[in-house]
């Protein structure tokens, strides 16, 4: 069964490096993980977008919030199980 992985992210450069290396080291693969990027300040468009995979979806959008990121995530989302992982 695939799933969508969304990760918010909103000034992540300290740690997204970590959270998206710790979803890509599973040993689970069936999955799209989506990025969201919520209209962040800081380097953490470059370091996402260092990340070249069939799997991997990054959105770039205006600041709006967690819920308003996760929410985009999942408009993207073409699968029909979904999860959260706050990055």
């Amino acid at each position: 069964m695939k799933i969508s992985i969304i990760v918010p992210a909103y000034n992540t450069e300290k740690y997204i490096q970590r959270c998206v290396d710790s979803i890509l080291d599973r040993t689970f693969r069936d999955f799209e993980l989506i990025i969201v990027d919520d209209g962040s300040t800081d380097h953490t468009s470059e370091i996402i977008n260092g990340y070249a995979a069939d799997n991997i979806r990054y959105i770039k959008k205006q600041n709006g919030g967690v819920g308003s990121a996760r929410n985009a995530g999942l408009q993207e989302s073409v699968l029909k199980g979904q999860r959260g992982f706050d990055g």
